[in-house]
């Protein structure tokens, strides 16, 4: 619980939704192929406190065609870019419920997210469809305030997200790099693997300021992201957990297998003052880059908070570029 949670409260709580203006009960939005909607466009000094969004689509695969872009004080690129299911944890497109403590998906299908989401004089956050089939039902509930006095040293909320389609030879896999001063928060990785064997030896290198070494260095990509000994099943807890993985299903660390995995840095965010750099090693025994006969697939979404609102990193690359596929075996 919040610790100021009895104190005044000096803003004034709102919510844009999407209510059936009539006051019945047609409170959906449809979004035809191609088409991009603006769920909120909100004037003044506050923040967004909650999100909560549920879809009804034709597509199976509407959580990654579906894109959210959230832009802060009139930014020329939005801060934050990331197809909607990856947002949630959900990274192969399939919904699986589970409960953290900024992030959430209930029954059923109701995607809620509490990531605290600032801004000085103006938020704009929309969804684009970029399948091929219409959305028939977007429904959405978005919390936030309007603050009476504009809040000192704002933090903009900010994700990178990335594809490694496959991951690259001889090189770490970047999650984050921004240059500015704030802290990371959070974490989601997707792998495809592409060969046997398991894919979490990994270190995670955690770059700040500047520096050649990382200050933080870990044991492993498991490890990261709190589990050990290839996870084993589905776990969830308020800060880290496995969304998903198929893994049994497969016999094993097998080609093949799907995991999705998350870490929130809320108990303890990496700060910066001039850049940051985060890496995760990917090879089989980690450090080694060139997992043979092939190197897996990797979706990577970093979450941040950093002193500017426009964009730092790549923008995300079109849907069908969005959807990992197995290599074909070496003499298959």
């Amino acid at each position: 619980m919040p610790e100021d949670l009895a104190s005044k409260k000096d803003f004034k709580a709102l919510k844009s939704s999407s209510a059936d203006p009539t006051g019945k009960n047609a409170d959906a939005r449809g979004i035809a192929p191609g088409e991009t909607i603006t769920l909120s466009d909100v004037h003044g000094s506050g923040r967004f406190t909650h999100l909560w969004i549920t879809i009804a689509a034709q597509s199976p695969d509407h959580l990654r065609e579906l894109v959210l872009r959230m832009t802060w004080d009139d930014a020329p690129t939005p801060a934050v870019e990331t197809p909607v299911g990856d947002f949630f944890a959900q990274g192969p497109g399939k919904y699986v419920e589970y409960h953290s403590a900024p992030v959430s998906v209930g029954g059923q299908m109701a995607l809620n997210c509490y990531w605290p989401m600032p801004f000085k004089k103006h938020a704009v956050i929309t969804v684009t469809n970029e399948g091929d089939k219409p959305v028939g039902a977007f429904y959405y509930n978005f919390d936030y305030r309007l603050d009476a006095r504009q809040p000192k040293d704002v933090r903009y909320f900010h994700t990178q997200y990335r594809n490694y389609f496959p991951a690259p030879k001889g090189e770490q896999i970047t999650v984050c790099d921004v240059k500015g001063a704030g802290h990371f928060v959070g974490t989601v990785v997707t792998v495809m693997a592409n060969s046997d064997g398991w894919w979490g030896e990994g270190d995670d290198n955690f770059y700040i300021d500047g520096d050649r070494k990382p200050a933080l260095s870990g044991t492993g990509s498991e490890d990261y992201f709190c589990g050990a000994w290839d996870f084993g099943h589905v776990f969830q807890t308020p800060y880290f957990g496995v969304t998903y993985y198929d893994n049994p299903e497969h016999g094993g660390e097998k080609r093949g297998i799907q995991n999705t995995v998350y870490r929130w840095h809320v108990q303890d965010p990496v700060p910066f003052t001039k850049s940051l750099l985060f890496t995760l090693e990917h090879g089989r025994g980690g450090w080694d880059l060139d997992r043979q006969p092939l190197r897996n697939h990797y979706t990577v979404l970093g979450l941040y908070y950093v002193d500017h609102p426009e964009a730092d990193g790549p923008k995300i690359n079109p849907y069908k570029d969005r959807v990992p596929q197995l290599l074909p075996l070496p003499g298959g």
